[in-house]
């Protein structure tokens, strides 16, 4: 009897540490598969200051990219995210290649846990190809519990730090933060600044 309530003691102990370890990380990001729509509240800080709904739908998945169409945001109609990860590839506004990142924009790698630190670099371009150079940062992460859609949500907060352009700091990278629902995989929020886009903005997902 002594040795079964021993292995029970046993047992229950590593639940609970196996408990503790997925409670900080992330396996696999959420998949959404064809025709899926998504909603995010949009709260423009520059150029403007403006609040709208974008809407997002699915529309394919080819050689490990997803082909988004994009409704009501004034900078893209069309976006492509790399599937393993989530990370933005490119964006297209009246059927012109807006910009890009080569393979895709870092930021987002999983699985995550809290505490990963990480370094990425790809290359950028913009402008029909006006603009291009590379790209690198370093990413954290964190644990935080944020509030949306009227409740709390237990995320990892993957946050960028010291952005460089072609090897020098770069000045008009400010901030680019995701927070990323730990028992679902789904970004919930999103922070970006760059001034040299004179772009900031809050997304928060709507469900």
């Amino acid at each position: 009897m002594n040795y079964i309530k021993i292995l029970i003691y046993i047992l229950l102990i590593l639940l609970i540490n196996i408990k503790n370890v997925t409670a900080d990380e992330i396996a696999d990001r959420f998949k959404y598969e064809i025709g899926d729509e998504i909603s995010y509240n949009i709260e423009t800080i520059l150029p403007n200051k403006a609040q709208y709904v974008s809407k997002s739908k699915l529309l394919n998945i080819i050689d490990n990219e997803e082909i988004w169409k994009v409704f009501n945001s004034p900078s893209a109609d069309k976006r492509i995210y790399d599937r393993t990860t989530g990370n933005w590839i490119a964006s297209f506004k009246d059927g012109s290649e807006v910009a890009r990142a080569i393979p895709h924009n870092g930021g987002l790698r999983f699985p995550m846990k809290k505490g990963d630190k990480w370094t990425e670099s790809w290359t950028f371009t913009a402008a029909g190809g006006l603009i291009s150079g590379k790209s690198e940062a370093n990413y954290k992460i964190k644990k935080e519990t944020i509030k949306a859609n009227n409740k709390k949500y237990k995320t990892l907060k993957v946050e960028m730090r010291d952005p460089l352009w072609n090897s020098e700091k770069d000045r008009n990278w400010k901030k680019e933060i995701r927070w990323i629902e730990i028992k679902s995989g789904k970004i919930i929020k999103i922070h970006f600044k760059n001034i040299g886009f004179k772009m900031e903005y809050i997304a928060t997902l709507i469900e």
